[in-house]
């Protein structure tokens, strides 16, 4: 009989997480049909003057999804079964905390953008991942390190938002 209590412990514990959304099935979760899983990256609007913006943001993006499994990508549009764009809505850096005479102390990267993948095919919206926004503090001198995480994390939340079982 002793067996069983251990068994039936990690049966218990197997129910409840996955009753708290967890999973142990295959990764590569997604909004999208099976059949809408190649991907290729329509375009990245970018109306900001940051030119470093749009690769950046092409760069995370296949990165990230390449990582979860979820999708497989291919660089021809007509070889995609679906397209993904991206719109950056704004990207800046204003101050948060100025000192004495207007010095700027500490700002904040502020990013927002959305997502919109269509079909292929019939050109019909498959998802859209809505305004999303992500913003990061940093202290002067730390530009770059604040634009690197600031993407890096709207990235990720695309892809947690883009998953079922987040």
């Amino acid at each position: 009989m002793k067996p069983i209590v251990p068994f039936g412990l990690l049966l218990l514990l197997s129910l409840l997480l996955a009753a708290c959304g967890y999973s142990f099935g295959e990764s590569g979760q997604s909004v999208l049909p099976e059949q809408y899983r190649t991907l290729a990256v329509s375009r990245v609007e970018n109306p900001t003057t940051m030119s470093w913006l749009e690769p950046r943001l092409r760069k995370l993006l296949r990165d990230e999804l390449t990582r979860r499994g979820s999708v497989k990508w291919v660089d021809e549009r007509k070889d995609a079964e679906a397209l993904i764009s991206i719109r950056v809505i704004r990207y800046n850096r204003p101050t948060s905390v100025a000192g004495q005479g207007d010095v700027t102390l500490q700002s904040v990267a502020s990013f927002v953008f959305e997502a919109t993948i269509k079909s292929n095919v019939d050109g019909s919206t498959l998802w859209n991942s809505g305004r999303m926004s992500q913003s990061w503090p940093f202290f002067s001198g730390q530009e770059t390190e604040a634009d690197e995480e600031v993407t890096l994390l709207g990235i990720r939340r695309l892809a947690d938002r883009m998953a079922q079982d987040y």
